[in-house]
C-alpha cells in the first residue's frame, strides 16, 4: 500500500503545479474557473445522437447486462452513461441543474432515473452499487485518486470505465501562458501517471487510447476568445495579444483520449 499512496503523492503534486499563481487570479477581471452548464448540456446530447461507440462505450457494453444499471459519477447531463440504454442510470453531480438534465434525458430514453448531488467519493456513500460505474474527463481535478478510484471500484459490480485525456485537458494552453505572462506549465500528469496510481493499488488497468473532436472544454465557438482569454487572466486590452497567438497556435481540432478500464 505505501507504493500506492507514493504513487498518488505524486499524482497530487503533479496536479498542484497546475494552479494558477494568486498574482494572475488577484490581477483578473474576472475568475477564470468558470463553469457553463450548457458546455456538458451539449456534450451529453452530441454523445446521444453519435452512432459510432468510442471505446469507453465498448468497454461499459461488455460489462453491461441486458437489464443492468449504471452509475456514472462526475456525470453532466450524461454523455457518459446515458448513451448506453442501461435500465437504471444513477448520476452523481455537485450541480443541480446538470442532475436536473440528466434525469430529464434518462426519462426521455425510457431509462429510470437517480440523481445523488455532491462531490465524489464524499457521497459515495449514498449511491447504490452498480453493474458497470463510468467516469469520464474528472481525475485532472482529482487529487486524491486513490481514494477517489477505490470509491469507484466498490461501487462496480462488473467494471469501473474512465475517461481522460491523455495528457492535462489544459496543455493546449502552455504556449499563450509562455507568451503572455512568461509563465511556464507543467507536463505531467499524464495518463501514464493515473495508471500507476491506479495499477499499484491492485487493479489490473486494461486501456484503449483513440482520438475524439475537441469538445466540452467550453473554449470554442463564438465566445473562443473571450472564453480564453478568461482562462488566461487577460483583460479585454490585450485580446489583439491573444488573437495573434491564436493565429499562431490554433487550439486543437481533436483530443488524444484514454479509456481505462478493469
Amino acid at each position: 500500500m505505501a507504493d500506492a499512496v507514493d504513487a498518488n503523492t505524486r499524482w497530487a503534486e503533479m496536479l498542484s503545479r497546475w494552479t494558477i499563481p494568486d498574482e494572475l487570479m488577484n490581477a483578473a477581471p474576472t475568475s477564470p474557473y468558470f463553469f457553463d452548464p450548457q458546455v456538458f448540456i451539449q456534450a451529453a446530447d452530441e454523445a446521444l445522437a453519435r452512432t459510432v461507440d468510442t471505446p469507453s462505450d465498448e468497454a461499459a457494453r461488455q460489462a453491461l447486462p441486458a437489464d443492468g444499471s449504471v452509475l456514472d459519477v462526475a456525470c453532466g447531463a450524461g454523455a457518459a452513461s446515458l448513451r448506453l440504454h442501461p435500465a437504471r442510470a444513477v448520476g452523481v453531480d455537485p450541480s443541480a441543474p446538470l442532475l436536473e438534465a440528466f434525469a430529464e434525458r434518462a426519462t426521455l430514453l425510457g431509462i429510470e432515473p437517480a440523481t445523488v448531488e455532491g462531490v465524489w467519493p464524499n457521497v459515495a456513500s449514498q449511491c447504490p452499487i452498480a453493474d458497470v460505474v463510468v467516469c469520464h474527463h474528472i481525475v485532472y481535478n482529482v487529487a486524491d485518486l486513490t481514494s477517489f478510484a477505490k470509491a469507484l471500484d466498490e461501487h462496480a459490480g462488473h467494471r469501473v470505465v474512465i475517461e481522460l485525456t491523455a495528457v492535462h485537458p489544459m496543455a493546449w494552453m502552455t504556449p499563450y501562458w509562455e507568451r503572455l505572462h512568461g509563465l511556464a506549465q507543467p507536463d505531467r500528469p499524464i495518463a501514464e501517471d493515473a495508471v500507476a496510481v491506479l495499477s499499484e493499488l491492485g487493479f489490473n488497468v486494461q486501456q484503449t487510447r483513440s482520438k475524439r473532436a475537441y469538445q466540452m472544454i467550453g473554449e470554442t465557438g463564438a465566445e473562443s476568445l473571450a472564453r480564453i482569454a478568461r482562462r488566461l487572466c487577460l483583460r479585454p486590452t490585450r485580446n489583439d495579444e491573444l488573437r495573434e497567438l491564436l493565429v499562431e497556435f490554433p487550439p486543437p481540432q481533436e483530443r488524444d483520449m484514454v479509456t481505462l478500464w478493469w
